[in-house]
């Protein structure tokens, strides 16, 4: 009995598909797209300024920080009244 050399190897196909959504479906996905961009921008914002906070600390204050536990907070607080 022999074994043909290299019929262990696979073959990889490559598939692609096109998503095809009604108008509603794409209203809600963009809509859900906005709130993302609108919450990592939110963080990028706050990131930038505990930089700047730490750069330009007074004497003897402990660095701020600005991890996934604290960004977390503070998305989820209620926003303030206007």
């Amino acid at each position: 009995m022999s074994v043909v050399k290299g019929a262990v190897d696979a073959v990889h196909a490559r598939w692609t598909f096109r998503l095809r959504v009604s108008s509603t479906a794409e209203r809600a996905l963009l809509a859900e797209w906005d709130r993302c961009r609108w919450v990592w921008n939110e963080c990028v914002v706050k990131s930038q300024q505990t930089d700047l906070w730490n750069k330009n600390r007074p004497e003897g204050r402990d660095k701020a920080t600005c991890g996934p536990a604290r960004l977390d907070t503070m998305l989820t607080e209620e926003p303030p009244r206007r």
